[in-house]
């Protein structure tokens, strides 16, 4: 069996979105995998991962600028000999079968990207927002990211054996794609699907945000 991460950063924030973040955990269909957390200055965090005796919590206490957190809990993963990582930002949720299907996925792809829809307040503001622009299972390479991007911290996953230790430039804004693009110009080939969602949640702190105009959504890379 393969010994799975799913991978998240934690900072002061509304318990509310880590309730729905965990319980969407606590939901999945696949179930033998580690929540590994960077606890960025989230006070008592016990008080939350003890409502999830289920889940197998492991927390990380570090404090850095949100690249430096993200490589800090990417070198965790790696230093500890898991199989597969699987992100996701702890202000999102996920539909119940994330980790299941991306562990079939990884089985014959070296990454998976994953579906977003964007939600707020309990509403779903526009569903599958990716798949407006990507077909499902379109293989994703160098090409495709040179210019644009589809990849976050809330829906991916990698194979471990595809990357080593990194080093993030410290105040670097666009850690997804600067990972993911690192490693496909290195020749991985990466499938984005549509079965699997992570709900993507549109709020003041996303450094993304949503990107619409006269109603109608745009992915990240399109003109408006």
């Amino acid at each position: 069996m393969k010994k799975v991460a799913f991978l998240t950063t934690i900072y002061p924030m509304s318990e509310h979105f880590l309730d729905e973040f965990f319980i969407s955990l606590k939901n999945q269909t696949y179930k033998e995998f580690d929540t590994v957390v960077v606890n960025d200055g989230f006070k008592d965090f016990d008080k939350i991962s003890n409502r999830y005796p289920n889940l197998n919590i492991k927390e990380l206490i570090y404090s850095n600028t949100p690249a430096k957190n993200r490589e800090f809990g990417i070198n965790y993963v790696i230093d500890n000999g898991y199989d597969i990582l699987v992100f996701g930002d702890s202000d999102d949720y996920f539909s119940k079968n994330r980790v299941e299907k991306t562990v079939e996925l990884l089985s014959h792809h070296d990454i998976v990207v994953n579906d977003l829809s964007l939600c707020n307040n309990g509403e779903i503001l526009c569903s599958n927002y990716i798949s407006n622009r990507v077909k499902n299972n379109t293989i994703i390479d160098f090409k495709f990211i040179k210019d644009k991007n589809i990849f976050g911290m809330t829906n991916t996953a990698i194979k471990i054996e595809k990357i080593e230790k990194i080093v993030f430039p410290k105040d670097i804004i666009a850690v997804d794609w600067f990972f993911f693009k690192h490693y496909l110009k290195k020749g991985a080939k990466a499938i984005f699907t549509n079965s699997i969602i992570s709900y993507y949640r549109q709020h003041k702190n996303n450094i993304l945000g949503l990107n619409c105009k006269d109603k109608k959504f745009y992915l990240w890379w399109e003109k408006r």
